[in-house]
């Protein structure tokens, strides 16, 4: 949350103070890597039967879990034999992350060559960690738009120059081997594995073997080699540097209290966990595609759309025949997307979203901004959810290492489901900065057999009323509207849920509390939309 509230300081500051200034960046123009033609089969033994007579085809596996998806990122870098590429938007230092960087040592020790880029915005106060880390002859770490002058000035440098060092790199992938990769929402934190204690992000990822790794490795590649990614020990040159040593002894230390608590005892007796282990992993096949922005869209004109990730997919969606299911944590709909569900509307298609409610979301002017649209999407009659943030009690109901305690749940899945015959999953949420400004990753995935599963877990979601609040519209006395709620026509948005087995409706933001729907409405004036 208080990388937010720098956020949305920086946001507002820029209303009135303009932009300015250069960063370390060139807009030199982007050479998208083809250097993977096929996949390698190194780690194909992971999976039941063989993956090489799929060719074509890709086998996945969905990470619906967050134990699984922490897991399955362990197992990928402890089997990997050559290289291990990760790139990320946020690579904190907690315990997951440190449990991961460990395997990474580890691999590279083994001679496994590791890469690692990671977005800048969240890293400058890590730089000496960073530097120390790549001191390992077989780690490399490079960071995505950097800020000269970090320590002191990075924010401030952030606030004057936000149409450049504010478009970020939100891509989220590893890829082990050229052979499996990991694609999805969740970075490399506590909160994206059900690690933290307090707070959950609900989220989604992908395990995929075979020739979509190969798209992975290529798209890897086009970002590492882009003159926007500058080597950590180019950006630490000026700084003390740390002891590798001194670094590795305390990571290890840490570790080891990590690799034996009931965190770690409780995602080993997944089936997930066992059946990989075992090297019987049962996979869904299908083709795919991988989409993704290049590089130096962070530096193009923000209209100038001709590669942009939005456009490349845009056909698909026109397609649809019978229904679409998304899932997204920052919804914003512009323009074009209205026009597009409108259409699909007048063909009969049904149309499903789950999002997060004010309760749950950690960008409160997102949530005000993607507000104005209730009443539009709910009467051209899109089906509109938003999430409880008691959702974890229901959804995550077999997780039970966390004794006497319920997180606070959020959602930060990001996938589509259409025509229950195509899934899309990766990085990119369905509002302004994610279409227009930061660049994004997205695998369409040609399965019925996975469509279906993941069909499968968005309707029970919806189905079990207590995990959401179903949008809806009354009429509305003007009168009614006080200082959290914010009138726009002769209705009223309402939100109904289920508690303790009883319907519940609440009319001012799914319950939220005043504070944040006092800071809601406030954000509603405020014209941030396209850095939102």
């Amino acid at each position: 949350m208080h990388t937010f509230i720098k956020i949305f300081f920086i946001f507002t500051t820029l209303l009135f103070l303009g932009c300015a200034g250069k960063h370390y960046n060139t807009t030199e123009g982007t050479v998208v890597i083809h250097k993977y033609k096929k996949p390698s089969s190194s780690l194909y033994f992971l999976a039941k039967g063989d993956v090489a007579a799929h060719y074509p085809q890709t086998g996945f596996y969905p990470l619906h879990n967050n134990l699984n998806a922490f897991m399955a990122r362990a197992f990928l870098i402890e089997n990997a034999k050559k290289t291990l590429d990760l790139q990320y938007f946020i690579y904190a230092e907690d315990d997951t992350a440190y449990g991961i960087t460990q395997l990474l040592v580890e691999a590279a020790d083994r001679g496994v060559k590791v890469r690692i880029l990671i977005d800048d915005l969240l890293q400058k106060d890590y730089d000496v960690e960073l530097e120390a880390l790549a001191q390992h002859p077989n780690i490399e770490i490079k960071l995505f738009n950097p800020t000269p002058q970090r320590k002191l000035l990075g924010f401030i440098q952030l606030a004057f120059n936000v149409d450049t060092l504010g478009r970020r790199m939100h891509n989220k992938l590893l890829v082990a081997d050229n052979s499996a990769a990991i694609i999805g929402g969740r970075n490399i934190e506590n909160i994206y594995f059900a690690a933290d204690k307090d707070n959950i992000f609900i989220d989604n990822d992908v395990l995929a073997i075979g020739p979509l790794a190969a798209e992975g490795s290529n798209e890897f590649e086009t970002y590492w080699q882009s003159k926007i990614s500058v080597d950590i020990k180019e950006i630490a040159k000026d700084i003390v540097p740390a002891d590798y040593e001194h670094l590795r002894k305390e990571l290890f230390a840490s570790v080891h209290t990590l690799r034996h608590n009931a965190y770690v005892d409780e995602a080993l007796q997944t089936k997930f966990a066992k059946a990989i282990q075992a090297h019987e992993l049962e996979l869904m096949y299908g083709d795919a595609k991988l989409y993704y922005d290049i590089p130096t869209k962070i530096t193009a004109s923000e209209e100038d759309t001709s590669s942009h990730l939005a456009k490349q997919i845009a056909p698909l969606l026109l397609k649809i025949k019978k229904s679409l299911k998304i899932i997204n944590p920052y919804l914003i709909p512009d323009e074009n997307m209205i026009k597009t569900f409108k259409r699909l509307r007048n063909k009969g298609v049904e149309i499903s979203i789950i999002t997060n409610s004010l309760a749950t979301n950690d960008g409160i002017p997102v949530y005000s901004a993607y507000s104005r649209y209730h009443r539009e999407l709910v009467k051209m009659g899109v089906h509109l959810y938003e999430l409880n943030p008691k959702s974890f009690t229901y959804i995550y109901k077999n997780q039970k290492y966390r004794k006497g305690s319920i997180p606070r749940s959020s959602l930060h899945a990001k996938s589509m489901i259409i025509d229950d015959s195509i899934f899309l999953i990766g990085s990119m949420n369905l509002d302004p900065r994610s279409i227009k400004l930061n660049t994004e990753i997205l695998a369409v995935i040609y399965s019925k057999e996975l469509a279906k599963v993941e069909s499968q877990v968005f309707d029970a979601i919806i189905e079990r009323k207590e995990n959401v609040f179903e949008i809806s519209l009354e009429p509305q006395d003007p009168w009614d509207c006080q200082v959290t709620c914010i009138p726009q026509d002769d209705t009223r948005v309402v939100w109904t849920t289920q508690e303790n087995g009883t319907i519940v409706k609440y009319y001012n933001d799914g319950n939220a509390g005043f504070f944040r729907r006092l800071l809601s409405n406030l954000s509603f004036y405020i014209p941030m939309d396209k850095y939102l």
